[in-house]
């Protein structure tokens, strides 16, 4: 695999020197290539698409790895805790409490403003189901974080993870906002192009103050685990 990415110098690089070459090489084995920049921020949402298979979040991981970024991603709050919780942790596992007062996107706009550094990973359609829109629950987080929106893009028709789009800066304008993540997304390919969610926000959403959004968003979840039916 060609190296035609570039990690911004002003990012120290993160993770076992071991899990990198062991990426890299599970990367040009498998025939793919990393294009793009990754930028210099402390926070990031990071989301991570088309999503349509489980094989989707181990491409996620081996992407890190090799960029030598520690990502994190979302699980149920009970995956974090106990012996396997020590672990699930390690691997860049926050806890989600479900059942919790306050939502998931409350939780995580709490979670960035507690941490130095965060950089996490979503998936943006919310789900690997065929839907007729997109969730949009990394957005709020996001806004309600001040933190930018980092496309990566998964191609599974030219074998390669892009990286090369400049983060967006949330403006509250939501339709707007999606409809440049919309353009980026639609020019990538899936592993399974059916189950591509249909690019757009349900109705609701465009009618929902940023106020109301905050208590009624949408949930998302990591790349490998599915949204509850509603």
């Amino acid at each position: 695999m060609a190296k035609t990415y570039t990690v911004d110098p002003a990012r120290k690089p993160s993770g076992n020197i071991l899990t990198h070459w062991f990426a890299t090489l599970y990367l040009r084995l498998a025939g793919w290539k990393i294009v793009g920049h990754i930028p210099a921020d402390k926070k990031l949402i990071i989301t991570a698409g088309l999503h349509t298979a489980n094989i989707d979040g181990w491409m996620m991981v081996m992407t890190a790895w090799s960029l030598r970024i520690h990502l994190k991603w979302m699980v149920k709050a009970e995956w974090t805790r106990g012996p396997i919780g020590a672990l699930v942790r390690a691997a860049g596992g926050v806890g989600i409490d479900r059942k919790a007062s306050y939502n998931t996107v409350e939780q995580i706009v709490d979670t960035f403003n507690e941490a130095d550094e965060l950089l996490l990973a979503v998936a943006p359609e919310g789900t690997r189901r065929k839907l007729d829109h997109w969730k949009t629950g990394f957005y709020w987080m996001a806004h309600g974080a001040d933190v930018r929106i980092f496309m990566a893009r998964l191609d599974y028709g030219r074998k390669t993870v892009f990286v090369d789009i400049p983060p967006l800066e949330t403006t509250g304008d939501i339709e707007a906002d999606m409809q440049i993540i919309f353009d980026a997304y639609s020019q990538i390919e899936g592993r399974y192009p059916e189950k591509v969610s249909e690019m757009r926000i349900r109705k609701t959403t465009q009618r929902q103050t940023e106020a109301e959004t905050t208590k009624t968003v949408d949930l998302p979840t990591p790349p490998h685990v599915e949204a509850p039916d509603k």
